[in-house]
């Protein structure tokens, strides 16, 4: 299964120099300016991979191929990766699903 817009914020913003734009918020502001026609698909990405994967340890593995190279602090990938669809959702009007 792919993952385009997710693997897309992974591979080109959530990796070891995402400080050069800021925060991991920037991070996705500047993508959601960036592809602005992708943005939208994110939060069916994350609820996809999210209902296809049955632990943390696998969306860590997943989001790693994709070229992440954070991890979400205090907290697990599935609440930190449902909080990046979130906040695309609210910025970009997409329904939830």
């Amino acid at each position: 299964m792919t993952y385009p817009a997710l693997h897309e914020l992974m591979r080109s913003y959530l990796h070891q120099d995402y400080d050069l734009i800021g925060s991991i918020d920037d991070n996705v502001d500047q993508f959601l300016r960036d592809f602005d026609h992708l943005a939208p698909l994110l939060p069916d990405d994350v609820a996809r991979l999210l209902a296809s994967v049955a632990d943390d340890d696998e969306i860590r593995i997943t989001v790693e191929e994709m070229g992440c190279q954070l991890r979400p602090v205090g907290g697990t990938y599935r609440a930190w990766l449902q909080q990046i669809a979130d906040r695309v959702r609210a910025k970009t009007g997409t329904a939830d699903r």
